[in-house]
């Protein structure tokens, strides 16, 4: 009784270890690719700036403006350590360094050649929009790694003028601490270990830091050596998970790409059966009590029933943090998108109308005189400016979902889709009432801006139908599309095409997320998300 007792402990640790891996790294993946995709906005952003290619044409008075625009944007943001424009040479013609919440502005005499460097020959081969990423690595200057140590990512774009030439190169240094710093966050609670190695099974992240980094501080720790079955078993899963042993791995690539980062968590079996052992101890203890009469046999059983209860809530308990973790993240990520569309508005968008206001106000001055054409270059590119604020702030927040509500909201997201992508949306809304909770009226906004987004990006259509209805009960949305289509199984193990980030907005909603989908023979999404429940 008491082995069976143990056994039965020992399977369930097993089932929420399972759980808990692949929960805390699905939800590390999803932070690093929120993460990459904000970089890469920030760095398209900058690239297509008037005053960058004003620069590049050989303006003299653009380059103070230029390094002005980098100096408040590397402050504002905080987790870029340097922004530099190189030369089609591969010279540094304008750096701005970021170092503890200041910038500064890094003397032409002081800059130097990056000719040589992968990332800036990996740019030549790009074209307009195309981002190279580079591996995680550790920063160097003037060839030697920088102390104290400081990784990075290089997010790297050409830069174009009008007649797609290439002018330039754009290259953001992304602080690697602050991404390391939320993987670590993410992992907190976690009963094992959790670990980012690159594609070679070198250490990024590890549990003891004096192993990360291996490759390039010439010592000999990597995950590949220190756990080499491990490694030869899991580097080709891209998802999975794996037993060596009694020890529990699981492996999550972070990206499709073949040099992709690889997320990894470990369980030893010391740690997996500490809590089996623990009740082991208890279990004959009770047994030696047993022995002594019958008449302990019936509490005995009745705590076998009590203990299978505790470890059912245990596992319900995990999902449960685990699910809190997600809504957390997803609730950062709307406040940011929220306070990020308000400044825009709000703070940008009134410093600029101020600006129009005066320069038209000294345009009426002038009279009849002749219009001078710096003045109205002045006031035009300043009405293009609030018209970029506008669009930008709408796409990162449209404040109609906070204002009119999620009709009007999704309303304004079709005919803006229609303008931008020229698909047809066929639209058919049907609402039981005008007002939906916070929660509810974001996610089903960002699922459908995500679905839509894959139909321009991936299926080669020019139309797509989009259905969304609701009961006192019920909310349901469809999205058909006759286009490309994909193998479903393959997209959702690769958590590509942000079906991962749409699946994960309806369970925490407690909804359901369906694809059926097939290489050219389209894509139908289903989502049903229960009102009842998220409205408590």
């Amino acid at each position: 009784i008491v082995a069976a007792l143990y056994c039965q402990d020992v399977l369930h640790q097993q089932i929420m270890l399972e759980q808990e891996s692949r929960h805390v790294l699905e939800l590390q993946q999803e932070s690093l690719l929120v993460e990459f995709r904000a970089v890469q906005s920030d760095l398209l952003y900058l690239a297509t700036q008037d005053v960058l290619m004003r620069f590049l044409a050989g303006d003299p008075s653009a380059r103070g403006k230029l390094e002005d625009e980098y100096s408040s944007f590397a402050r504002h943001k905080a987790v870029y350590d340097q922004i530099r424009c190189l030369s089609t040479s591969g010279q540094e013609i304008v750096r701005v360094n970021y170092h503890d919440g200041d910038s500064e502005v890094v003397p032409q005499s002081e800059m130097q050649s990056k000719a040589m460097r992968y990332y800036y020959q990996q740019a030549l081969s790009l074209d307009a929009g195309e981002v190279f990423v580079s591996p995680f690595d550790l920063n160097l200057e003037h060839g030697q790694i920088e102390q104290p140590l400081k990784p990075v990512i290089r997010f790297v774009t050409p830069v174009l003028d009008d007649l797609g030439a290439k002018r330039g190169v754009l290259v953001l240094n992304y602080l690697g601490e602050h991404l390391l710093s939320k993987l670590r966050q993410l992992s907190t609670g976690f009963r094992g270990a959790t670990m980012l190695v690159n594609q070679s099974g070198e250490y990024v992240q590890a549990p003891d830091p004096n192993h990360e980094w291996g490759w390039l501080l010439d010592h000999s720790h990597s995950f590949r050596k220190d756990f080499p079955l491990a490694w030869d078993r899991g580097k080709h899963l891209g998802t999975g998970q794996i037993r060596v042993g009694h020890d529990l791995y699981a492996f999550r690539r972070v990206s499709a790409e073949p040099d992709s980062l690889v997320l990894v968590s470990f369980v030893s079996s010391s740690v997996a059966k500490a809590h089996s052992r623990e009740l082991l101890n208890q279990l004959m203890i009770m047994y030696a009590g047993v022995m002594l009469g019958v008449a302990v046999f019936s509490p005995y059983w009745a705590r076998s029933g009590i203990l299978r209860k505790y470890h059912e809530r245990q596992i319900a308990e995990s999902e449960s943090r685990l699910r809190q973790l997600s809504s957390l993240l997803l609730a950062a990520q709307e406040t940011e998108r929220r306070n990020l569309s308000r400044d825009l508005h709000d703070e940008l968008g009134q410093q600029v109308t101020a600006i129009s206001l005066d320069l038209r106000s000294l345009e009426k001055k002038a009279g009849n005189a002749a219009p001078d054409e710096l003045l109205q270059r002045a006031i035009h590119e300043t009405d293009q400016l609030l018209k970029s604020l506008h669009k930008i702030a709408t796409r990162v927040r449209p404040s109609v979902l906070d204002d009119l509500g999620l009709r009007e909201a999704i309303e304004s997201l079709i005919s803006e889709y229609q303008q931008r992508t020229g698909i047809s949306v066929n639209a058919e809304l049907r609402f039981h009432r005008d007002s939906f909770p916070a929660t509810i009226g974001e996610n089903v906004y960002r699922i459908l801006q995500e679905a839509l987004t894959n139909v321009a990006s991936h299926a080669h259509v020019s139309q797509v139908e989009v259905s969304i209805e609701s009961n006192s009960d019920l909310l349901r949305m469809t999205i058909r599309d006759s286009g490309a289509g994909f193998d479903p199984e393959t997209i959702m193990k690769s958590a590509r095409l942000g079906l991962l980030g749409m699946r994960e907005r309806v369970e925490l909603l407690n909804g359901c997320f369906e694809v059926e989908s097939a290489i050219s023979h389209g894509t139908h999404i289903r989502v049903t998300i229960p009102l009842d429940t998220n409205e408590q």
